[in-house]
């Protein structure tokens, strides 16, 4: 029987810089506590730099916490410069709503934070990162209507299905696109069904508990969730794979190569995205 994967397989990462966004939490928090415990150096970027901080003082090595709200470009470009040299870029921060929101640029909430912060940051500290840069996605993805003449759901009916899928599609295009610009290896991931704090978005604490409670019984736990991220910063891969769980419908298991959506996969989709994305933000890779 093959052996699954898991956190203790990982090679020891002594010497090298690990960038985590959305550390404070979740998936990010427990590739951030493995990271650290292989040996890495951790860089925190966070939008509480409070917890940043905390967190910091917890790992089991050297770590610093660097301000990263991915829903105002202007703090994207203070948190590009505040940056130091890293080896590995995991854009892991994410968000969902209840409601249709704009981020402080004018962009849907969703897209703007999971996909065009992060597309802006990672062009602005290209130069600085030295081996891998990691997307996590989503299997929402495979529900996704990337549509660029109504990107921010300004016309067309807006629901958070359809704003969550459409912006992890969106990350999907972009890794593909960045590893035909980038030297440094891009690898995607995804983590299933994982109980993590990214569902407690309704607004009302009472059913926010029942939702955490229902995914805690349901989905796998955070440091399960995260061993797709951390295979796919760790292990040698074909550039741009896609790692997720092995389990039935990829919802559970230990990370492996998957498959991903047509639209997920088409350079011509990549390159619409990258024009959209590069105008929006006013960055790009030359």
């Amino acid at each position: 029987m093959r052996r699954r994967w898991t956190a203790e397989d990982m090679p020891s990462q002594a010497g090298r810089t690990w960038l985590v966004t959305g550390a404070t939490s979740g998936i990010g928090l427990e590739t951030a506590r493995a990271a650290s415990r292989a040996g890495a150096v951790l860089v925190l970027a966070v939008r509480n730099v409070a917890k940043g901080e905390a967190l910091a003082a917890s790992l089991y090595g050297p770590a610093m916490v660097v301000e990263l709200d991915l829903g105002s470009l202007a703090s994207v470009r203070r948190a590009a410069e505040a940056t130091p040299p890293v080896d590995v870029l995991v854009n892991n921060a994410g968000r969902i709503t209840m409601r249709r929101e704009e981020t402080e640029d004018g962009f849907e909430c969703l897209l703007g934070t999971n996909a065009l912060g992060p597309f802006a940051y990672t062009n602005l500290v290209a130069d600085k990162v030295a081996d891998r840069v990691v997307i996590v996605g989503s299997g929402a993805h495979r529900g996704g209507v990337l549509d660029l003449d109504d990107p921010h759901f300004t016309c067309r009916r807006w629901t958070t299905g359809a704003a969550y899928a459409q912006s992890k599609l969106a990350d999907m295009v972009w890794g593909l696109a960045l590893s035909r610009r980038l030297t440094v290896d891009v690898q995607l991931c995804h983590p299933g069904w994982t109980a993590t704090g990214i569902s407690n978005a309704t607004g009302n604490e009472r059913l926010d508990r029942i939702v955490t409670r229902a995914n805690s019984l349901v989905g796998q736990s955070p440091a399960q969730g995260a061993l797709p991220t951390l295979f796919a910063a760790t292990q040698d891969l074909p550039r741009c794979s896609y790692v997720g769980p092995d389990g039935r419908r990829e919802l559970r298991g230990f990370p492996t190569l998957v498959g991903r959506s047509p639209a997920a996969s088409d350079p011509a989709v990549a390159s619409q995205w990258w024009r959209f994305a590069a105008q929006a933000t006013a960055t790009d890779l030359v």
